[in-house]
């Protein structure tokens, strides 16, 4: 006869839970291959959906990991490559205001000018182009600026003096923007580029006096202007200030921008006269380019008029028409002084030609008491103005760098020039 199960037990006692017996002990509890309990009891089927949900999340993590987020990664991969394709293929490659040209107006402002007979310049522009921005800033020529070695003219008179590359050394030192090598021309060259644009129509704001004249050369409104109608309106010299007149040169730029968007107009020009042509499409293509004028104040009396720099002014102006083609050392124009330590006529401007492209803000020239200077020196005052100093000597190209041990107020760097440096030289 066999014995009774123990009482609550419907089922024979494993071999395990009868050693339990034996030992006063209680039997294992089974575990499974997660380390979660089983068995029969009333919560097993609890235990057993939780273990199912664990289970499935944990495979929700694994292709999560494994499967959603690759494709994922692949999905943007391919979004990028279709973006870079199509900006790629939405650059224009040639033509006016597109391609190769455009480069050098972003980090690099053009200067263009019209000559008198007597060499003197009656037309400056400064043009810039930055992104999908047009800039044109017209400067009168009867601002008077610092020329190195020839102290206080105006802007007009420089040509007359030097050499184009003067105007532009003294017209970058003037604005803080970098320029190209100035494109200087008379009559005919721009009378030639603008004859593919021809007629143009001009509209007016005011009526065009010529200066001494009794009565209207040119009435205000519109106006459809020959090539050499067009340049007259241009160089004119008008009653009143200069400034009233650089508005009538800026309703001629507007027109003459207006047919240089046509591209066979475009064309035209660029064989025309390229050296104007470039900077003016490359200008012309942005739509509508923004114009400004020098700031400056009267200081002239009438029939002389002498107009002066409004220097606080230039930065935010500069800022705002050629962000990218600034001057400047970290940020910062230091101030330079330039003196001839040789007595070379001249010597001031080539070394001005060298420093004011790598960001130097020429302030003042003179000559070295008594000469005798044996070798190029660039001199800073204090230890912030090292970097600078260094930049300025590469530029010059031969000398050596020092401090000094007091301060100049009115000055950041001074550069005295001796016999090393020559002024024939090719620029480092």
């Amino acid at each position: 006869m066999t014995d009774a199960p123990p009482a609550g037990v419907d089922r024979p006692l494993t071999r395990a839970e009868r050693r339990a017996q034996r030992s006063g002990g209680s039997a294992p509890t089974p575990v499974d291959g997660v380390g979660e309990p089983t068995g029969s009891g009333p919560d097993a089927g609890g235990r057993r959906a939780a273990v199912r949900a664990r289970r499935r999340a944990r495979a929700e993590r694994r292709r999560f990991w494994l499967i959603t987020m690759p494709a994922i990664a692949v999905v943007l991969a391919l979004l990028v490559g279709v973006g870079v394709w199509l900006r790629r293929t939405d650059e224009p490659t040639g033509g006016g205001g597109g391609g190769a040209g455009l480069p050098a107006l972003q980090t690099t402002a053009a200067l263009l000018g019209h000559t008198t007979i007597e060499g003197a310049a009656d037309v400056i522009l400064v043009l810039g182009r930055t992104d999908e921005d047009g800039s044109v800033l017209l400067m009168p020529a009867a601002t008077q600026v610092e020329v190195p070695s020839l102290g206080i003219r105006t802007l007009g008179q420089v040509p007359a003096l030097g050499t184009a590359e003067l105007l532009g050394t003294t017209v970058q030192n003037l604005t803080g923007v970098r320029a190209g090598a100035p494109v200087l021309g008379g009559d005919a060259l721009w009378a030639s580029a603008l004859a593919p644009a021809a007629p143009l129509s001009i509209d007016l704001p005011n009526d065009v006096v010529p200066d001494g004249a009794s009565r209207p050369e040119t009435p205000a409104g519109p106006v459809r202007a020959s090539a050499e109608e067009a340049l007259r309106l241009l160089t004119v010299e008008e009653e009143g200030s200069e400034v009233d007149h650089l508005v009538t040169v800026q309703a001629v730029l507007t027109a003459w921008f207006d047919r240089l968007r046509d591209p066979e107009v475009a064309a035209a020009t660029r064989a025309a006269a390229p050296e104007l042509a470039g900077p003016l499409i490359e200008v012309a293509t942005t739509g509508a380019p923004s114009f400004d004028t020098l700031p400056v104040d009267s200081v002239g009396t009438s029939g002389d008029e002498r107009l002066r720099v409004r220097s606080a002014a230039m930065p935010a102006l500069v800022e705002r028409m050629f962000p990218d083609a600034r001057l400047g050392i970290d940020g910062v124009r230091p101030r330079v002084e330039i003196l001839n330590g040789v007595g070379t006529v001249g010597l001031a401007q080539a070394v001005a030609a060298r420093v004011v492209p790598v960001g130097a803000d020429v302030r003042l020239t003179g000559n070295w008491p008594g000469f005798g200077i044996g070798a190029t020196q660039v001199v800073y005052y204090r230890d912030r103005d090292r970097r600078a100093a260094r930049i300025i000597l590469d530029a010059v190209g031969v000398g050596s760098v020092r401090k000094a041990g007091r301060a100049v107020g009115i000055t950041d760097i001074t550069i005295i020039v001796g016999p090393d440096f020559d002024p024939e030289a090719a620029t480092p």
